[in-house]
């Protein structure tokens, strides 16, 4: 059935939420804004009534990495509490993690945030953000405006893990800038973003096409091992006849490529790295391949960005 889009907006009033409520929030917002491999909460909840959450997504280079959510004493945000949570990852954890997202629910200075990154990076970790109330907000708006609708109807978001991301995945997008959001993080991979040169470092390179040939045409998006990512909408979901046009042509075009770099493959047109390692994502890539493989991926990506283009303008 195709999905029905809403247009309720209601204000956002963080400081009416519980801590638990507010963690929630949170949880499910994350499961909407990246494609996660795992998202956990992290650790016990503690007096403030909030839990810490950590997280392996791939990185643009298409490695893994582990990302860490403070959200702990968020109505009561301070640079002291900042920095012992950060302390505290950091002897707890075997390693640093590769980004660290500190969550409050209130203002944040841009002082505040600097001296929160300086001290990050003084532990070893090079990547951080620091979101403010009004950028929590802007975030549940934009990625998880369908949890927002439940919620504001009163619907409680589970508090037991498992729970609350099969909630989550349940969920149509609300709106269908919410719904375009969703698709598009299929191709924020290196496999559709990488300039494909004579040696290239294409991780997963056909897996990525397949698990989103497979993603559009059945609402589930698979890793290479075939465990669920996350649930998109799915082509049938769509009655724009706009939007379905193009990502039926997108769907094409993706086979397209994957033949063409099967071929490549077959004729050694393009070939493994030598390194001998078993995952190794680099490939040697002949002209002729690399034209057309650049050419076949220029026309997934038009037709994509097309039907974008179409759900966005429907302001729905």
């Amino acid at each position: 059935m195709p999905i029905a889009f809403t247009r309720t907006v209601h204000p956002i009033d963080f400081s009416a939420l519980s801590g638990h409520e507010f963690e929630r929030l949170v949880f499910a917002m994350l499961l909407r804004m990246r494609a996660w491999h795992s998202l956990n909460w992290h650790g016990q909840t503690g007096g403030d009534g909030g839990r810490d959450i950590i997280g392996i997504c791939d990185d643009q280079y298409g490695h893994r990495s582990t990302v860490i959510v403070a959200c702990a004493n968020w109505q009561a945000f301070t640079l002291r509490k900042a920095k012992s949570d950060i302390d505290n990852f950091t002897q707890t954890l075997d390693s640093p993690p590769n980004e660290l997202i500190i969550v409050a629910g209130s203002s944040v200075s841009a002082d505040t945030k600097d001296r929160i990154d300086k001290h990050a990076r003084s532990k070893g970790v090079h990547a951080t953000q620091t979101w403010s109330g009004a950028e929590v907000e802007e975030h549940l708006r934009f990625h998880a405006t369908s949890v927002l609708d439940r919620f504001f109807h009163g619907i409680e978001l589970p508090d037991e893990e498992q729970s609350l991301k099969d909630f989550v995945h349940k969920l149509d997008p609300a709106k269908a800038a919410e719904a375009a959001e969703m698709l598009a993080r299929l191709f924020r991979r290196p496999a559709f973003e990488t300039p494909i040169q004579q040696e290239s470092s294409l991780p997963a390179f056909r897996q990525a096409i397949t698990d989103t040939i497979g993603a559009l045409n059945t609402g589930i998006w698979r890793d290479r091992k075939g465990a669920v990512i996350s649930r998109v909408p799915s082509i049938t979901a769509f009655s724009d006849r706009l939007v379905v046009d193009n990502l039926e042509k997108c769907v094409a075009n993706l086979n397209r490529l994957r033949v063409a770099f099967d071929d490549g493959i077959r004729t050694k047109g393009i070939r493994p790295c030598q390194c001998s390692a078993p995952d190794c994502p680099v490939f040697m890539v002949d002209d002729k391949y690399r034209a057309l493989l650049e050419d076949e991926r220029g026309n997934v990506m038009n037709y994509v960005e097309r039907a974008l283009a179409a759900l966005r303008a429907s302001r729905a």
